[in-house]
C-alpha cells in the first residue's frame, strides 16, 4: 500500500509498485488526489477554479507518454465544486529521482511533491519543466507517432508549417516566463508549443482554423500551423491537448499600436485642433484588408462540411434570435440591478438602452423576416485590436480558441463574418474613448466635448476600415446579398457586441459601462431605418 509522510507542507508518498505500474497505485493516487494535486494547481496560472469550493477532484485517467529512459503521465483531473459546471484539467506528471544530474537546473514551479519509487527519493514533478518531456513532445509531433492507451491513442499530427531542416529544434526548448491560462514551450525561438490545461471534450477551435488557413485557405497572416497532440477514443470526438505553431514575432499588439497612435490625436486635441495622420489611415486600411483575406480565406472550401459557407437557414435564424433575447434579457436585469452606482452621464445612456428594449426586439424579429442571402461561413470569433499583432509593416491574426464564455460547440457554429468585422469596429470605439475619457490629459474639459472628438475619430477610422475590407472582399452580393442587407447584419452584430460588453463592464469596471452604452445608442440610431 502506498504511504505519505509530511515534511513540513510537502507530503513524501511512497509507491509501492515500479513507475511504469504508477497507474496501478490506487492508494497513491488516492494520496495525491486528497492531499497534493489541489494545492499544487492553487499556484499554477492555469487552473481556473481558484475562487471556488471544491466538491470533488479525481484522477479520471492517466495516458502514458514515453519519455528518456523513462515515462511521463497525462493526469487528467475531474474536478466537481459546489456550484457551477465541472472540469477537467491535463497535467502531465514525470519522477526525477534526487540524485538526477540536472535536477538544480529545473524551475522551482515544476515540484509538485517528494515521492519514493522502489525505495529511490525524488520529486514528482509538472513534465512541462522536463527536459526530456520536452523533447520528447517534439520528435513524437516531427515522427506524426501515435502512443496507444488502455483506451485510445495519443495522436501525434506534423502540420506543414513545420519546416523540414528543424528536426533537431527538439533540444532548443525554452519556457516563456508569462504565465498564462495554458502552459507553453519554444522550441529553437522558432516555434511556439501550446500545452492546453482546461480540456473539452472536442477538437480545440484554433487548432481546426490554424490547419486550414494554413493548408487549405493560403492565408499567410497567421502564426502557421505545425501540429498538434489530440487524444482519441473510439466512439467520442478527440481531445485536444495541445497546439505548435509558428512564433511569430510583433512590435505590440494592435491594442497597443493604436494606443500610441491615439496619443497624437490626444495632444493635438487637448490643443484644440483635430488631426489623424495619414500613417494611421493607412495602418487601418491595411488591417481591414488583411481582416477581408482571412474571411476570403475561409470561404474558398466548398467541400468540407466543417467549413464550406451556408446561408442563413431556418434552425440558425431561430438559434441567433433565441440567443440574442436571451443576451438582452440579462444585461437589462444586470443594469437594472446595477443603476444605482452609474453616474449622471451613464444612468442617461442606460435610460435609453432600456426604454429602446421594444425597438431591438423588434430588429431582433427581422432576422427572420428579411429572407436573407448572406454567407455564413466559421470566423475568428472573439476578434479585436488584441488579437492582432502588429510587426512594424503588417499585420497577424492570433489567437482562434474563439469566444471565451460561449461552448466550443457554440465557438465553431457559422455566422456572419460581419460579426468579426463588428468585434474590431467595436474595439476601435472602445480605444479612442478609453484614451479620451481616462487620460490624466483630458481631465477637466467638457464631457461634449470629449464624446464629439472620440465620435468624429471612430467614424474616420470606421469608414476607412470598412472601405478597405469592402474592395477587398469584392462581389458582396455572392457573400452578403446586397448592401441593405449588409448593413442590417453589420448593425445587428454591433448591437449584439455592445450589449455583450455591457456584462464585462457592470462585472468588472463600471466606471467604462459609458463605452458599451454609447455604443448601443449609436446603434439604435441606425437602427431606426430598418424598424421604419
Amino acid at each position: 500500500m502506498g504511504g505519505m509522510d509530511v515534511i513540513g507542507n510537502t507530503y513524501l508518498v511512497a509507491l509501492t509498485r515500479p513507475w511504469a505500474e504508477f497507474a496501478g497505485d490506487a492508494a497513491a493516487i488516492e494520496l495525491l488526489e486528497q492531499n497534493v494535486f489541489y494545492d499544487y494547481m492553487r499556484k499554477c496560472r492555469w487552473f481556473a477554479g481558484k475562487a471556488r469550493m471544491i466538491k470533488f477532484l479525481k484522477v479520471q485517467q492517466l495516458l502514458t507518454m514515453p519519455i528518456e529512459d523513462s515515462l511521463a503521465y497525462l493526469v487528467i483531473l475531474h474536478i466537481g465544486y459546489t456550484y457551477g459546471d465541472e472540469e477537467k484539467y491535463a497535467m502531465p506528471v514525470s519522477f526525477l529521482p534526487d540524485d538526477y544530474e540536472l535536477l538544480g537546473q529545473v524551475n522551482h514551479k515544476a515540484f509538485i511533491t517528494k515521492i519514493t519509487v522502489d525505495g529511490k527519493p525524488g520529486w514528482l514533478v509538472d513534465a512541462i519543466y522536463d527536459f526530456r518531456f520536452q523533447v520528447a513532445l517534439f520528435e513524437n509531433i516531427w515522427g506524426n507517432a501515435e502512443t496507444k492507451q488502455t483506451n485510445g491513442a495519443i495522436i501525434y499530427h506534423k502540420g506543414k508549417g513545420l519546416a523540414v531542416t528543424d528536426e533537431n529544434m527538439c533540444y532548443l526548448c525554452t519556457i516563456p516566463e508569462l504565465e498564462q491560462s495554458n502552459s507553453s514551450l519554444i522550441y529553437g525561438n522558432k516555434y511556439f508549443f501550446k500545452l492546453y490545461r482546461k480540456l473539452f471534450r472536442e477538437v480545440n477551435p484554433e487548432v481546426e482554423m490554424l490547419q486550414f488557413l494554413t493548408e487549405t485557405g493560403g492565408f499567410k497572416n497567421i502564426p502557421a500551423y505545425c501540429g498538434s497532440l489530440t487524444y482519441a477514443r473510439p466512439g467520442t470526438p478527440p481531445v485536444t491537448l495541445g497546439l505548435m505553431m509558428q512564433k511569430v514575432a510583433s512590435k505590440s499588439d494592435s491594442w497597443v499600436s493604436t494606443g500610441d497612435d491615439l496619443n497624437n490625436f490626444l495632444f493635438m486635441f487637448v490643443e484644440k485642433l483635430f488631426g489623424v495622420q495619414d500613417e494611421v489611415f493607412e495602418k487601418v486600411e491595411l488591417l481591414g484588408k488583411r481582416t477581408a483575406e482571412m474571411h476570403l480565406a475561409l470561404l474558398s472550401d466548398k467541400k468540407n462540411k466543417d467549413f464550406k459557407p451556408e446561408k442563413f437557414d431556418a434552425g440558425y435564424v431561430k438559434f441567433l434570435q433565441n440567443h440574442l433575447n436571451n443576451l438582452l434579457n440579462k444585461r437589462i436585469n444586470l443594469l437594472k440591478e446595477n443603476y444605482a452606482r452609474l453616474d449622471k452621464n451613464a444612468k442617461q445612456l442606460a435610460d435609453d438602452f432600456i426604454n429602446s428594449e421594444n425597438i431591438i426586439r423588434h430588429f431582433f424579429e427581422k432576422i427572420g423576416s428579411n429572407d436573407l442571402k448572406s454567407s455564413r461561413i466559421r470566423i475568428h470569433g472573439d476578434y479585436h485590436l488584441g488579437q492582432v499583432l502588429f510587426t512594424g509593416n503588417d499585420y497577424l491574426v492570433i489567437d482562434f480558441e474563439g469566444e471565451p464564455e460561449s461552448s466550443i460547440a457554440d465557438r465553431k457554429i457559422k455566422h456572419s463574418p460581419l460579426k468579426d468585422v463588428a468585434g474590431m469596429i467595436r474595439s476601435f470605439h472602445y480605444a479612442v474613448c478609453a484614451k479620451l475619457y481616462f487620460s490624466s490629459e483630458t481631465q477637466g474639459i467638457n464631457p461634449l466635448r470629449l464624446q464629439k472628438a472620440a465620435d468624429r475619430w471612430y467614424k474616420l477610422i470606421t469608414d476607412a476600415y470598412l472601405d478597405a475590407y469592402m474592395q477587398t472582399m469584392g462581389d458582396i452580393t455572392a457573400i452578403f446579398g446586397n448592401r441593405t442587407e449588409l448593413n442590417f447584419l453589420l448593425q445587428l452584430h454591433l448591437l449584439e457586441k455592445s450589449v455583450y460588453e455591457l456584462g464585462y463592464e457592470l462585472n468588472g469596471r463600471p466606471d467604462w459601462i459609458r463605452i458599451p452604452l454609447k455604443g448601443i445608442q449609436q446603434v439604435l440610431f441606425e437602427i431606426e431605418k430598418f424598424n421604419s
